[in-house]
């Protein structure tokens, strides 16, 4: 049997959690949104760095916004 205050500890914990998995989704959409668009059927600089082996979405959209392509 645990205590109370382990047991709220613990609810706290969880709700940091979802918190943090929550936003985690919010990221990923906006990433995955930005690779996705695309202007007058050209792919976008971001997604263009996709088709380069052993480059995924999170590090592509890393080089994209801050350094290859900053004005």
């Amino acid at each position: 049997m645990l205590s109370k205050h382990l047991k709220a500890e613990i609810r706290r914990g969880l709700g940091r959690l979802e918190l943090l998995l929550t936003q985690i989704k919010a990221v990923e959409g906006e990433r995955d949104a930005l690779l996705s668009c695309k202007i007058a059927d050209t792919p976008t600089r971001a997604a263009a760095l996709l088709r380069i082996r052993g480059i995924g979405p999170e590090f592509a959209t890393i080089l994209y916004s801050e350094g290859l392509f900053r004005t």
